[in-house]
């Protein structure tokens, strides 16, 4: 983000004041992203210790939010911990811990469309499930397994697609039940480390693989993707398969992400020390791809570590969150190491949006790997990431939500007369407040909060929206009290306001 400093009196008067935020895929230079946390919630403390892997977390549909970590340090005898929330993050409690040296080097939390939760995870060379709110257990034990991926369907179907370590296959198991009972039903001939992804808004399923099985440098192989269809609960048929990724190079993570019939194919390339996030672009359910695009590239700055989902309020679209690493000589601080956020809707899927900041605590790295968890909270259209970051010297785990700028809101199918910007309600309001404005026409639209003296505090919208009444909320917590100003810009019209924040 840039300051544009204005004066009060141009905030006020000025009617045609062009704004200076970009709004594009990630450039290839260096990019300066401003210090600014506000935008997303304060960092919330999950767990005091270091965990040993992947975080993973969900949320059900009346808001209950669950994160499993692999760690030994949180509760003595006890190597899982599933956390839980019922108030969005703001306090956590220990819901589930398990005993022994369970410390899966592969572990993933899901949801159906039933609403039942379900941990996934990898131990010894098995694949195990439990059902988090019942205690249902089993596995797979067919044969070893170095590596799998889980999916659920909106009808409860539940798919795992397993890499193999005693052949070069991947097969896929499927149950209709919970994963009470478990079928085989089918494998891909040839392949390695599988992930796949669920449409959001469909029955139409992306699975993606490396082509190679070579264990010297298999992620530099080409990346494949099948699709397949849910016909019936716990049943699905192939759709088809293509090479995806043709780049050379290490492709070290992988990761598609599908709404609408858009299907964002998210990967990193390169290694230490040049490694970006790239994507791959599809907008007929990955029948094919243009690309590749870059989505966080920049000199002298690694980016990686990423988790991605899709989201559904207004026309839906992908949410990112990935590490950005400088590579910087000595120590590193808030200002070279970040966790940073983008979005893109799926009606200008190829837009990415600019790069926010939400970790007040400088990211940890480690070889363990612990990619943030991205939790989608669809009963209030919002998202939340859990990551591990640095408290002095300690790693911790940190829970962000995106509950400061919640998305706009609004009826499409109310078209205005005029475009209009109307004053924010409450006002003066502590901390929270609304600001409705009415699109004309569809544009590009750009609402962002400014303090006395011009400086900008917080883009509120910047993104292509269609014509409607829109809402948005703005929460001014950890911002001083005072005077502030709001800016709408669409199409040519410019709107400025002025609010006041009373603590």
């Amino acid at each position: 983000m840039k300051n544009v400093m204005l004066t009060l009196l141009v905030l006020l008067l000025t009617s045609t004041l062009t704004s200076a935020q970009t709004w594009t895929q990630a450039s290839t230079g260096p990019e300066y992203i401003q210090y600014n946390p506000s935008d997303w919630g304060d960092d919330i403390k999950i767990s005091n210790t270091e965990p040993f892997g992947k975080i993973t977390g969900v949320a059900k549909t009346n808001g209950i939010i669950y994160v499993a970590i692999a760690d030994t340090a949180i509760q003595a005898g006890k190597s899982i911990v599933i956390f839980r929330t019922t108030n969005y993050g703001t306090t956590w409690t220990n819901f589930l811990s398990y005993s022994g040296t369970i410390l899966p080097p592969r572990a993933k939390m899901v949801r159906t469309g039933l609403d039942s939760v379900y941990y996934f995870y990898l131990y010894n060379s098995i694949i195990y499930c439990l059902n988090v709110e019942n205690n249902n257990f089993n596995s797979i034990t067919a044969t070893q397994y170095r590596d799998f991926d889980v999916v659920g369907s909106s009808t409860g179907g539940l798919y795992v697609v397993a890499d193999a370590l005693t052949t070069t296959s991947i097969p896929r198991y499927s149950s209709a039940d919970g994963f009470t009972t478990i079928s085989q039903t089918g494998s891909v001939s040839t392949g390695a480390f599988p992930r796949m992804y669920m449409s959001g808004s469909g029955d139409t399923l992306v699975l993606t693989f490396y082509g190679s099985t070579l264990t010297s440098d298999t992620i530099s192989s080409n990346i494949r993707q099948g699709r397949y269809r849910e016909t019936a609960p716990g049943t699905i048929s192939s759709m088809g398969f293509l090479n995806a990724v043709t780049e050379s190079g290490p492709k070290s993570e992988v990761q598609p992400v599908m709404y609408n019939g858009v299907v964002w194919f998210i990967y990193t390339l390169g290694s230490t020390g040049s490694i970006d996030i790239k994507y791959m672009l599809s907008t007929n359910s990955g029948a094919n791809y243009t690309g590749p695009s870059i989505l966080a590239g920049n000199i002298n700055t690694d980016e990686y570590w990423f988790e991605a989902r899709h989201y559904k309020s207004g026309t839906g679209g992908l949410d990112i969150a990935y590490y950005s690493d400088s590579l910087q000589a000595g120590l590193p601080t808030n200002y070279t190491d970040k966790m940073l956020y983008r979005y893109s809707n799926a009606t200008t899927p190829g837009t990415i949006s600019s790069p926010v900041q939400f970790s007040q605590h400088i990211p940890g790295w480690s070889a363990r790997a612990y990619i943030p968890a991205m939790v989608e909270i669809y009963n209030t259209s919002d998202v939340g990431v859990a990551w591990v970051g640095l408290e002095g010297t300690n790693k911790r785990v940190w829970w962000d939500r995106y509950t400061v700028i919640s998305r706009v809101t609004g009826n499409e199918n109310e078209i205005p007369d005029n475009y209009a910007l109307n004053q924010n309600y409450p006002n003066p309001f502590n901390p929270v407040t609304k600001i409705d404005f009415a699109l004309q026409k569809a544009g590009f639209v750009s609402l962002i909060v400014y303090d006395y003296i011009g400086r900008e505090i917080s883009e509120l919208v910047s993104k292509e929206m269609n014509p409607g009444v829109h809402t948005v909320t703005f929460d001014a917590s950890g911002l001083s009290s005072g005077v502030y100003f709001y800016r709408l810009e669409v199409n040519g019209f410019t709107q400025t306001k002025k609010m006041t924040f009373v603590k």
